[in-house]
């Protein structure tokens, strides 16, 4: 048995796609509509989603914070030393304190650099949909030219 040739479209006309021209321009005016519909309704979930992970990170950072002031309320105020040792230049306490405020302000830097990630992400994705939609459009055009043309002939 020999191996057959299919021929493999990759864009199928979809059900209830008409030939008539008039029709199908209407069909392509609807999809196009649907499409960018779809593109805002994405891109709107996409917000929701870093919205809500952004409201997460930021409670469990402030646990997280919260578990180390706990940690911190038990430790010593006063400074120690080491047998044969100076004495160190903070008490624990303060060095937690310390690292805290350093927790604190890395993450500020962080989730500013996440957003303008994600602003730089959604930037970029509006450039595409604009291209997009100018390409179709440039199309379109080009197309009503060249049936108009061979209509006139």
């Amino acid at each position: 048995m020999g191996y057959k040739k299919m021929l493999k479209t990759y864009f199928p006309l979809l059900m209830g796609m008409s030939w008539d021209k008039a029709e199908s321009k209407e069909q392509w005016k609807d999809f196009k509509a649907n499409a960018e519909k779809m593109w805002d309704q994405f891109q709107d979930m996409q917000k929701q989603a870093k919205k809500a992970q952004k409201e997460q990170w930021a409670n469990f950072f402030a646990k997280y914070l919260e578990m180390q002031q706990t940690f911190a309320d038990t430790l010593p105020d006063e400074k120690f030393a080491l047998p044969g040792m100076p004495a160190a230049p903070v008490s624990p306490k303060e060095f937690v304190e310390k690292m805290k405020e350093f927790q604190e302000k890395a993450n500020n830097h962080a989730v500013e650099q996440d957003d303008s990630r994600f602003e730089y992400f959604m930037q970029g994705q509006e450039k595409v949909k604009e291209s997009v939609s100018d390409v179709v459009d440039n199309i379109e055009t080009k197309y009503d030219e060249v049936t108009e043309s061979k209509e006139e002939e």
